[in-house]
C-alpha cells in the first residue's frame, strides 16, 4: 500500500496544535480569570462551562452526520474547517473581555454566550478536522505514523499552553487570547490548503438515515463502545489535572501564575521523548496493550500527586515537578493513540454496515467525551467551593483529592479498556465477528 507523502502528513498533523491549545488555555485559565479575578460566581461559571459541554455534545452528532452527507465538490470535511476557523478564532480572542468590572448579569450573560459560541465553532472545525484521518489512509501503520505526528503539533500546542502563565502575566488575558486565535488560524491554514479531499458523495443511501439513526448504529460496533468508555473517563481525568495545576502552583507552591511553566515544562519534555517511545512500541506489539499501559501509568501519576509533601526526596517543589513529569510518559499515548485506534473502529463499521461513516463516529466520540469533560468542570468547582475558601491547608487538601479522583478515573478508564476486542496482525487488523 502506498504511502503518504511527508508534506501531506505534515499538512493535515498540524491542525493538532489548533485543536489542542485553544482547548488547553480555555480549560486551565478561562475559570481562573474569571471566577478567580471576580467577573463571575464560581457555581455560575462551573453551570455555565458544563451546559457549553453539554451544547458541544449536542452538535457533536449533527455536525458529524451533516458532513458524511456531504456533496461538496470540495470534500466532506475541508469545507467546515474553512468556513469555520475565522468565527472560532474570533471568540477564541473575545472569551477575555468582560464588559462590565465585577460580577453583574451583563458579564454573566456574556460569558454563557461565548462558552457556547465557543464550544459549538470547535465542533465545527475539530470534528471535520478528526474525520479527515481515516480517509487519508487505510494503512495501520500509517495511520500511527500520522496521529503520532497530530500528537507532536498538540505537543507543541502544550508547550505554548506551558508559556501562557507567562504571556498572561506580560500581555494580559486578552493579549494571551488573540495570540492564541492567531495560531490557531496559521496552524490550520495548510490542511485547508494542501489536503485534497474527493468531491463529497455523501454515504449510500440507508432506511431513515437520519442523525439519531446513524447515531444508534455507532453502538452496534462493539469495539468502539469500549474505546469511548475508555477515552471519556480519561478526559475527566485529563482535564482535572490541567485545572489543578495553575491552583496547586499557586496554592501548594506559594507562587505566581508565571511560574506554572516550571511544571509543565519537564511534562513537555517527557511527552515529546514519550511520542518516539511509545510510536515504535505501538507498532512492534500493536496499540491495545500500549493504551491499556496508558491507562494505567496515567492512573499511578495522577493519585502520586495526593502524596506530594509526603514522598522520599526533594522539596515541595521538586516532588511537583517529578510526579507531573512522570504523567507526561504515558499522557504521550494517550495523545497519539485513540485517533489511530477510532480509525480502526470505522474499519469495522465499514465491515458491518459497508459504508464509510467517519465523522459520525468521532462525533458521537465526543458526545461522552466532552460530557465527561464538563463534569470535571463540575466536580472541580464543587471542590473549589468545598475546600478552597478556607484556609491554605484546607485547599491543598482538596486539590490532593481532586489529584486522587483523576487518578480513580484513569483506573476505571483502564478497565473499561480491557474487552477491546480489535488486534493487529502485520500490517492489516484482526477485526472481530460482527456478530
Amino acid at each position: 500500500m502506498s504511502q503518504l507523502p511527508l508534506s501531506k502528513k505534515l499538512a493535515y498533523a498540524a491542525g493538532g496544535l489548533s485543536m489542542n491549545l485553544p482547548n488547553l488555555v480555555i480549560s486551565q485559565w478561562l475559570y481562573k480569570y474569571w471566577v478567580g479575578d471576580g467577573y463571575a460566581p464560581l457555581l455560575a461559571f462551573s453551570f455555565f462551562f458544563l451546559a457549553g459541554r453539554i451544547t458541544d455534545a449536542i452538535t457533536d452528532p449533527l455536525v458529524a452526520w451533516w458532513s458524511d452527507q456531504s456533496k461538496s465538490p470540495r470534500g466532506r470535511r475541508i469545507p467546515f474547517i474553512l468556513w469555520g476557523v475565522i468565527p472560532y478564532a474570533l471568540v477564541i480572542a473575545f472569551l477575555w473581555t468582560p464588559p462590565v468590572q465585577g460580577e453583574g448579569w451583563v458579564n454573566l450573560v456574556y460569558v454563557c454566550v461565548m462558552i457556547q459560541l465557543f464550544f459549538i465553532l470547535y465542533t465545527i472545525v475539530v470534528s471535520p478536522y478528526l474525520a479527515l484521518l481515516p480517509e487519508l489512509t487505510a494503512d495501520v501503520r500509517e495511520r500511527v505514523n500520522i496521529s503520532t505526528l497530530q500528537a507532536l503539533f498538540v505537543t507543541v500546542g502544550t508547550m505554548l499552553f506551558g508559556v501562557a502563565g507567562i504571556l498572561i502575566h506580560h500581555f494580559g488575558y486578552f493579549g494571551n487570547g488573540v495570540i492564541v486565535a492567531v495560531l490557531t488560524v496559521i496552524f490550520l491554514l495548510p490542511t485547508i490548503l494542501f489536503i485534497k479531499e474527493r468531491p463529497g458523495q455523501g454515504p449510500a443511501p440507508v432506511e431513515s438515515a437520519s442523525v439519531f439513526k446513524w447515531v444508534g448504529m455507532t453502538f452496534d460496533n462493539k469495539p468502539f463502545r469500549y474505546l469511548i468508555a475508555a477515552t471519556s473517563l480519561y478526559w475527566f481525568a485529563l482535564n482535572l489535572m490541567l485545572m489543578l495545576v495553575p491552583q496547586w502552583v499557586q496554592t501548594v507552591l506559594g507562587l505566581t501564575e508565571d511560574k506554572v511553566s516550571l511544571v509543565m515544562g519537564p511534562f513537555i519534555l517527557v511527552n515529546v521523548i514519550g511520542f518516539v517511545a511509545l510510536n515504535v512500541l505501538s507498532k512492534r506489539f500493536g496499540k491495545y496493550p500500549i493504551m491499556l499501559a496508558t491507562l494505567l501509568g496515567s492512573a499511578i501519576a495522577m493519585a502520586l500527586l495526593f502524596f506530594v509533601g509526603d514522598l522520599p526526596f526533594g522539596d515541595r517543589m521538586t516532588q511537583t515537578i517529578f510526579v507531573v513529569a512522570l504523567l507526561g510518559v504515558p499522557a504521550s499515548g494517550f495523545l497519539m493513540l485513540p485517533f489511530a485506534i477510532l480509525s480502526d473502529c470505522v474499519d469495522y463499521d465499514e465491515k458491518l454496515t459497508g459504508q464509510r461513516r467517519e465523522g459520525i463516529y468521532f462525533g458521537v466520540q465526543a458526545i461522552f467525551q466532552k460530557s465527561f469533560i464538563g463534569g470535571s468542570i463540575l466536580f472541580f468547582g464543587l471542590m473549589d467551593d468545598a475546600f478552597g475558601k478556607s484556609d491554605v491547608a484546607d485547599a491543598e487538601t482538596g486539590l490532593k483529592f481532586v489529584a486522587l479522583a483523576a487518578g480513580a478515573a484513569a483506573l476505571l478508564g483502564f478497565f473499561s479498556f480491557l474487552g477491546y476486542p480489535i488486534r493487529e496482525r502485520g500490517t492489516g487488523l484482526d477485526l472481530p465477528p460482527t456478530k
